[in-house]
């Protein structure tokens, strides 16, 4: 094994602007805009970077300057490129957000067709790589075949897979799929998409009813909901019950909050770095909450200053 975390799916340009005062619909907003890359697998893997975890990046960009920008920007972060492949059919994906004045998304556009050349005739050319995986991560982007496939791959593997929702509309491809998944990374709002109702936060029963109904064949359930802290559902096979774990967040001051687009994905890369490292699910969400309210203060998607987890990672042996 060669103990890399293989990240598979969207890989994109993040195109943000946001208005200098109230944002007022059906009309030019005087404010800026600006462009980095993005797209959830991409993002993960820049933050598994950041902290010193060794990745592969498996997905695709189009023959163009969007994809140029992208491909450079990841050998300048010593991630490598030769499991990209790319597409002379399709454009680079593009994820086109609008702000609003406190910076949070208003609204988005992601135009991700260019996902279609991450299909399982390509996946299975990497086979070697993720079955010398440690931890693969996927984003709900990829096709329900492509994520069945994967599935099937490492069912009797020591590699562990990690699914992040991506959106309520995309979360709901998991309902097609019966393999097990070790971990499922998800918010508030995209696990009432996925379960198909409209349940409170603080109604713990209904929520487990609404998983063992819906999702059965998740092992661990990571449901995140803001200041509102965060709640792990793990499956007790020998009762065929749920464990339940909640973690408080610690409520951040507002003036400290640059932007949070990408703070979901910090989240899901602290997660996976702690497990990366052996340290326990407890643990692995503690990192995940530190991750993602480091990238809120941030204005770039993926925050120059996560190394300040590995500081506490060292301080605390």
């Amino acid at each position: 094994m060669d103990s890399k975390v293989s990240a598979i799916g969207g890989i994109n340009l993040d195109i943000k602007g946001s208005p200098f005062e109230k944002l007022e619909l059906q009309t030019s907003n005087p404010g800026e805009v600006f462009y980095s890359s993005g797209g959830v697998a991409r993002n993960v893997a820049h933050n598994l970077v950041k902290l010193n975890v060794p990745v592969n990046l498996i997905g695709a960009v189009g023959n163009d300057s969007f994809g140029e920008i992208i491909l450079n920007e990841l050998k300048s972060l010593k991630i490598e490129t030769e499991n990209i492949k790319i597409s002379n059919h399709f454009q680079t994906g593009v994820y086109l957000a609008i702000l609003n004045e406190n910076r949070d998304m208003y609204v988005s556009i992601s135009d991700m067709n260019i996902i279609e050349e991450v299909d399982t005739i390509f996946v299975e050319e990497k086979k070697d790589i993720l079955l010398n995986s440690k931890i693969i991560f996927l984003d709900t982007n990829l096709s329900v075949d492509v994520i069945k496939y994967v599935l099937k791959l490492v069912e009797n593997e020591n590699t562990k897979v990690v699914i992040n929702a991506v959106s309520i509309a995309k979360v709901k491809k998991l309902l097609q799929v019966n393999k097990n998944i070790d971990y499922l990374t998800l918010n508030f709002m995209e696990l009432n998409s996925l379960i198909g109702k409209n349940l409170e936060f603080s109604n713990k029963e209904d929520i487990i009813k609404g998983i063992h109904g819906k999702i059965p064949n998740v092992t661990n359930i990571v449901i995140t909901n803001g200041a509102q802290g965060i709640y792990i559902f793990t499956k007790n096979l020998t009762k065929n019950l749920y464990d339940l774990m909640f973690f408080p967040v610690e409520e951040m001051n507002p003036e400290e909050i640059v932007d949070t687009n990408g703070a979901g994905d910090a989240f899901t890369a602290g997660f996976i770095y702690g497990l990366y490292n052996d340290l326990t699910t407890n643990q692995s969400i503690e990192y995940g909450i530190k991750a993602s309210q480091i990238t809120m203060k941030s204005y770039k998607t993926v925050s120059d200053e996560l190394y300040k987890i590995l500081k506490e990672t060292d301080k605390n042996g």
